[in-house]
């Protein structure tokens, strides 16, 4: 495969969800990503969602909780991937030290072009 050809390939879902996974966010973050567009909300999960996918089914979805900010791609066909408080508990207990994001990761803006 040429480099060509590395460049022109589409991501899979799996590589897209990888690229962001649930992270500790800014407050500018999640307020910048809240009136990008008008989020969606879906009814019983915390938080809203980008309304513009990134790809396929995969949405950025953003919550507050306990004074802190998360976000991360998540595909709205498996469920379990959601963002939920029960998974940031998680998500906090193996990452007390957690880097906060400002932006996207890298990885994120090359996924989503």
């Amino acid at each position: 495969m040429s480099a060509a050809d590395t460049t022109l390939r589409t991501p899979s879902r799996e590589e897209v969800l990888a690229s962001f996974p649930l992270s500790r966010v800014s407050e500018a973050f999640f307020d910048d990503m809240l009136g990008v567009l008008p989020p969606a909300h879906i009814a019983g999960l915390p938080g809203f969602f980008v309304s513009e996918a990134v790809s396929d089914d995969v949405h950025a979805q953003f919550v507050a909780a306990g004074g802190r900010f998360y976000g991360g791609y998540v595909g709205l066909k498996d469920r379990a991937g959601l963002i939920t408080y029960a998974r940031i508990a998680v998500f906090e207990a193996a990452h007390p030290d957690a880097v906060e994001l400002a932006w996207y990761p890298d990885a994120c803006e090359e996924a989503a072009s």
